[in-house]
C-alpha cells in the first residue's frame, strides 16, 4: 500500500473543505472495508483519506410520521437489527443480513455499501487496464470471469453495481441527501447512481467535494410487503451475482404498488417498470410470477458466458413474487 496522509475532522463543513482543496487526490473513509481494498490492491492511490469517523450526526436513526432518516454512517449490523424494521421495512434488515459476514457487517456503513465501487476482476486487477481506470476499452467483453459481469445495461463496461441495500431502498423509493461546497441536495436514490453512458470512471452522481450524510425511507403503507433473495457463489460472505428486491400490497386480493428492483445485472442496480405493470392489478399466482420474471430480464443482453445469471434472475423474481403474496396474504 502507498504511503497516504491520514486526516479527521470534527465537523461536516471541515470535511467538505478538506475534499474541495485536495480534489481528486483526497478520498472519504467510512468503514474502509471496501477502499483500503482498492487501496491494498494497488487499484487506486490517493494523498490523502478523509475520516467521517468524527461526525456523530452521520450516525443516527431517526423516525417520525414522514418516515425514517438513516445516517450514512449506521453500520450493517445496526440495519441488520435494528427493531423498527420489520412490516413495510423488514427487507432492509433482510439485505443488510445477507452482506459480507459479522464482522465486515460490524464496520461497514449504509453509506459506504451505496458508494461502493465494482467488484469487476478486471478492475480489481492492478494488471489489467479497463475504461474505468484510463483504459481504451473493456477487457471484459472478450476475457474470462465473466459470471461476475453486466447482462443488461453495460454501454461498453460490464461491471455491475454489487450493492446489496440499493434494491431494496429502491423498491422503498428512498432518497438520499448529499453535503457539498455547493450546499444540500435531496434525490431520489434512483437518480444517485449513474452507469457508464454518463460517466464510466464513476458509479453514481456524487461530486468530489460531497459527503452522503441521509437515506431518507418514506411512511410505506402498513400492508406493503417486500423480501429481498440473492444469489451467491458462496453460502456467506460473497457478493451477489443476482439479487432481487420485489414488495407490493394486496388491495382485495389484487396486486397494488408493486416494486421489482435486480443487483448483480448492470452497473446501475435495475428497476424494472415492466415486470412492475404486469403483477399491478393482478391476483398473485405461480403463472403470474413466471410472467412478471420474464418481463423483469426481458431486456436481457448477457455475454456470451453468463447468460446463466439471466435463469437465475428469473428464478428468483419468480420466488420473491411467491413469497411477498404469502406475507401480503398474512397482514
Amino acid at each position: 500500500m502507498r504511503p497516504f496522509e491520514f486526516v479527521e475532522p470534527i465537523t461536516l463543513h471541515d470535511v467538505v473543505q478538506t475534499l474541495q482543496v485536495g480534489g481528486a487526490q483526497t478520498r472519504l473513509i467510512a468503514g474502509g472495508s471496501d477502499l483500503l481494498g482498492e487501496l491494498k490492491d494497488e487499484v487506486a492511490a490517493y494523498e490523502r483519506l478523509v475520516s467521517l469517523a468524527a461526525l456523530p450526526e452521520l450516525r443516527t436513526l431517526h423516525q417520525d410520521a414522514a418516515g425514517f432518516r438513516l445516517g450514512a454512517l449506521l453500520t450493517l449490523t445496526q440495519l441488520e437489527y435494528e427493531a423498527r424494521f420489520q412490516g413495510p421495512y423488514r427487507m432492509l434488515a433482510e439485505a443488510a443480513r445477507g452482506v459480507a459476514t459479522p464482522e465486515i457487517r460490524q464496520q461497514g456503513t449504509l453509506g459506504g455499501n451505496l458508494c461502493q465501487r465494482p467488484r469487476c476482476l478486471y478492475y480489481r486487477s492492478a494488471l489489467s487496464p479497463c475504461l474505468k481506470k484510463g483504459g481504451t476499452d473493456c477487457p471484459a467483453v472478450s476475457g474470462p470471469y465473466q459470471e461476475y459481469l453486466s447482462v443488461m445495461g453495460g454501454q461498453g463496461c460490464f461491471c455491475v453495481h454489487a450493492s446489496d441495500l440499493a434494491p431494496p431502498l429502491l423498491a422503498m423509493e428512498a432518497q438520499v441527501t448529499l453535503r457539498g461546497a455547493a450546499g444540500e441536495r435531496t434525490m431520489p436514490l434512483a437518480q444517485f447512481f449513474a452507469g457508464p453512458e454518463r460517466d464510466v470512471t464513476r458509479e453514481n452522481v456524487r461530486q468530489d467535494d460531497e459527503v452522503l450524510t441521509v437515506v431518507s425511507l418514506p411512511t410505506l403503507p402498513p400492508t406493503w410487503r417486500g423480501t429481498y433473495l440473492k444469489a451467491r457463489e458462496r453460502t456467506a460472505g460473497d457478493f451477489p451475482l443476482v439479487s432481487v428486491a420485489v414488495g407490493y400490497q394486496l388491495d382485495h386480493g389484487r396486486i397494488q404498488h408493486a416494486r421489482v428492483v435486480l443487483g448483480g445485472v448492470a452497473p446501475v442496480p435495475w428497476r424494472s417498470p415492466h415486470a412492475e405493470a404486469v403483477l399491478t392489478g393482478q391476483a398473485p399466482s405461480d403463472t403470474l410470477a413466471v410472467q412478471a420474471a420474464d418481463a423483469a430480464l426481458a431486456v436481457a443482453q448477457p455475454l456470451p458466458h453468463n447468460a446463466f445469471k439471466v435463469e437465475i434472475g428469473r428464478t428468483l423474481v419468480a420466488r420473491a413474487v411467491g413469497l411477498v403474496a404469502t406475507l401480503a396474504a398474512n397482514v
